[in-house]
């Protein structure tokens, strides 16, 4: 028997493929600098594979030799200051100010880890086993944690009561007002270092994750940032960290668990705070504790919280006074320029999860630096507000100019004269550090603008309330979808009036009178006029259309159940007699209306028409007359892709450049991964779809926004080519991984321009058991650390 250095579980000598995890010993790929699976630390620790690097410490799974018990091994290993030689267990550190900085980090990590170490039993904390000096840096021996984290729990549904939610908390506040007494601050709290162990036990994690490389003498500023849960101190290099920016991360997290929202960023929040309160979206919680809730939640610390036991104080409390803060919304002035630039970073956040805002850093696709601006999420903001963005920008050394309104998008359901789009769009670099990097020698840092042509210009489409288009009134859809848009009531028979034709679909526009004109569907449809500007006063609006025969379920089928549209029977139609009195006419066809081609599918899995979804439950009475917010529509399979007999380079390019799919990854018959260049014209035996954040096989998809690039994709194609070789026996399993727990994203070999990379290991049900960087059975969830 040995150890399978992915899982710690015992394995067959003769297996290379573990059967509890997936992990693939012979295809193990990891980056030289990372200590190799089967190292000894302190004389009884076993390293494993790499869980997660986050910049500044490594975490290794690993494996108490002596007790017999799994652990987690954490390296200290800051890019900044350090590396390691291929094969070489000893670290080689960066001389000059680097070695400084370096001996004060360790310092720093292994005294606290100490001080964890003796907080024996504490609830809702993690436990530290022990602390080795070696190697010329220092490793924290914790425990393994068996569970899932809040983030996965969250993110497959799980939404919490108010009181749900405070027991909780509560829980991790009594752990940390130990914890926060010994000076500790965790300063990294979010759903993704909370676990929920398999036995209900709560625990926060993964202390030590932000504060070991940036010491008093460093000259860049290296944190790691999690988007909507880091409070406005953790921005700034000279903002006051401490027990009051644990209170705000564990608010935000509490925010999370009820509302199933992240809270809006700090550093927005210090721009414009527009963070509700849960009882204004809906939700059902006591006020005390809402207002405890909120008050942790206050961006700056002279307004929050304090600290765990005020916190915790306030939870057990039946009445509590909501600590008020003047909003000082649109008066920029007030507001530190740090605040307004680092705006331009968020988007950064949004597609990596975290942000590091680093100097330099191995791990370039998941880092940016302090002279990288990305474009900011313009969306409800005021003209005069993405004025004043623009300028900040300017001031950040960015070539860029606001170039005013592009139009208006008539929206009765947003403010007025608010952001509706914009160009450059979210997420799109403005300014880009690119970064080279030799095995020894520090990181050069050459920072160049991607737009050499001039200055970018920004431009924005306003929301408005007082003016629209033809184009407005076309994308508002039928007559009755657009009444709803226009605030016109449907039992207004002054205003939404119906005209008789039998042959014509049931709330077919007729026309439509608005800014002393009549326009026809016809007209509305002539791309000639739709830029035609119309004023919007709701009195004036009248709409006609047709009223014909219509459906009606007393109790609608399951159309899901027919599995394809061609499979469905002819239904009753009806009219009315008089207003409460239905009369049968015929049976019809569904209309073509009621049909949307929207999923793709694999060849083999289903057909084109083969319905998805319906919008309307089965089961529930409708009236196409009176359909609600929500028409009743048939979800179906569009195009079936197919693969089998093609060449693999040929389906990928197919994937990529005409089905704008850009996250594909490759591995032979026996799982072994393969590259692009690699595949070239070998023949594809398969082809399988996983969503990419659950990691689960799915049958249909839709293609989304973002869904051509691997960073933002929501989806990922397995390809699956013949074995240039016959099959050994050993790797018959289907699983194959590069499971070195590399923390690049999406995996190993994979790059930013959609060429294949290494592909996750599957499970005995087809769903993928593990992601880059986390482990297999969802015991510890790292690909946003």
């Amino acid at each position: 028997m040995k150890l399978c250095m992915g899982c710690m579980n015992e394995i067959e000598d003769h297996l290379s493929i573990c059967p509890y995890c997936g992990f693939n010993e012979t295809a193990l790929r990891q980056e030289a600098y990372y200590l190799d699976p089967g190292t000894i630390i302190g004389g009884k620790y076993i390293v494993g594979r790499v869980l997660s690097y986050g910049g500044h410490t490594v975490s290794y799974m690993g494996m108490d030799a002596e007790k017999n018990r799994k652990v987690i091994v954490k390296e200290y290993l800051p890019s900044d200051f350090s590396t390691r030689s291929e094969g070489e267990k000893e670290v080689t550190i960066y001389s000059g100010d680097g070695q400084q900085q370096f001996e004060q980090g360790l310092t720093n990590f292994l005294n606290e880890a100490n001080r964890i170490q003796h907080l024996r039993n504490i609830n809702g904390i993690a436990k530290v086993y022990d602390c080795v000096s070696e190697n010329e840096t220092g490793y924290v021996i914790s425990e393994y944690v068996e569970g899932h984290t809040l983030k996965e729990i969250l993110e497959n549904g799980k939404r919490y009561s108010a009181e749900e939610a405070a027991n909780f908390i509560r829980k991790i506040l009594q752990g940390l007002v130990e914890v926060h007494r010994m000076d500790i601050v965790h300063c990294d709290i979010s759903p993704e270092t909370i676990m929920v162990t398999n036995s209900g036990d709560i625990k926060l994690t993964d202390f030590g994750a932000t504060r070991y490389v940036t010491t008093a003498n460093s000259k860049s500023l290296s944190i790691i940032l999690k988007r909507g849960f880091a409070p406005e101190e953790q921005y700034r290099s000279k903002g006051v960290r401490g027990p009051w920016t644990d209170v705000y991360a564990l608010g935000a997290v509490m925010y999370y668990m009820i509302t199933g929202t992240v809270p809006q960023e700090s550093v927005e929040r210090a721009l414009s705070d527009d963070l509700k309160e849960p009882s204004k979206l809906g939700i059902s919680i006591p006020k005390n504790i809402e207002n405890a809730l909120m008050n942790a939640l206050n961006v700056y610390q002279k307004d929050r919280t304090p600290s765990a036991e005020a916190f915790l104080a306030e939870l057990n409390s039946r009445e509590v006074k909501r600590i008020k803060v003047k909003q000082q919304k649109n008066k920029t002035g007030k507001i530190p320029v740090w605040a307004k630039a680092l705006v331009a970073g968020l988007a950064c956040v949004v597609v990596a999860g975290g942000v590091y805002i680093v100097r330099n850093t191995r791990n370039s696709s998941t880092a940016i630096s302090t002279d990288t601006m990305i474009m900011a999420d313009l969306t409800g903001k005021t003209e005069q507000e993405v004025q004043d963005y623009v300028e900040a920008l300017k001031k950040q050394g960015v070539e860029v100019e606001y170039a005013g309104v592009d139009g208006t998008v008539f929206n009765l359901d947003k403010p007025d004269r608010t952001v509706a789009e914009q160009n450059p769009k979210v997420g799109e670099t403005l300014y880009n550090s690119q970064q080279k990097e030799s095995n020894t020698e520090e990181t050069q840092t050459q920072t160049e603008s991607i737009h050499s042509n001039g200055p970018i210009e920004v431009s924005v489409t306003l929301n408005s309330q007082s003016e629209l288009t033809y184009k407005d009134l076309k994308n508002m859809g039928n007559a009755y979808a657009m009444a709803k848009a226009l605030g016109i009531s449907t039992d207004d028979k002054d205003q939404f009036v119906p005209v008789k034709d039998k042959k014509k679909d049931y709330y077919d526009l007729v026309s439509v009178q608005i800014s002393g004109k009549t326009i026809t569907k016809k007209e509305l449809q002539n791309p000639d006029n739709e830029n035609e500007k119309l004023d919007y006063k709701k009195s004036d609006i009248k709409i006609e259309y047709y009223e014909t025969n219509f459906f009606y379920w007393d109790k609608l089928p399951d159309f899901v159940k027919k599995k394809n549209v061609n499979n469905l029977s002819k239904y009753w139609t009806y009219r009315y007699e008089n207003e409460t009195k239905r009369q049968k006419v015929k049976k019809k066809k569904l209309r073509d209306s009621m049909i949307e081609e929207k999923y793709y599918s694999i060849q083999g899995v289903h057909e084109e028409g083969d319905i998805i979804e319906q919008t309307v439950s089965p089961g529930t009475e409708y009236d196409e007359t009176k359909p609600g917010d929500t028409p009743l529509k048939l979800e179906v399979v569009k195009e079936i892709i197919e693969y089998q007999g093609k060449k693999a380079i040929k389906l990928y390019d197919e994937l990529k450049n005409d089905k704008y799919f850009g996250y594909i990854q490759c591995q032979d018959e026996s799982g072994t991964p393969l590259e692009e260049k690699d595949i070239g014209d070998q023949e594809v035996t398969g082809l399988e779809v996983f969503d990419s954040k659950t990691k689960n096989k799915v049958d249909s998809f839709e293609h989304q926004d973002g869904d051509g690039d691997w960073s933002t994709a929501h989806i990922y194609f397995m390809i699956t080519v013949k074995n240039p070789l016959p099959v050994p026996p050993s790797s018959t399993s289907g699983s194959g991984s590069d499971d070195s727990g590399s923390y690049s994203a999406p995996s190993s070999g994979y790059d930013d321009s959609g060429s294949c990379g290494a592909p996750s290991s599957k499970s005995n049900d087809g769903n993928l058991s593990n992601s880059s960087g986390g482990f297999n059975d969802g015991h510890y969830t790292t690909d946003d650390e």
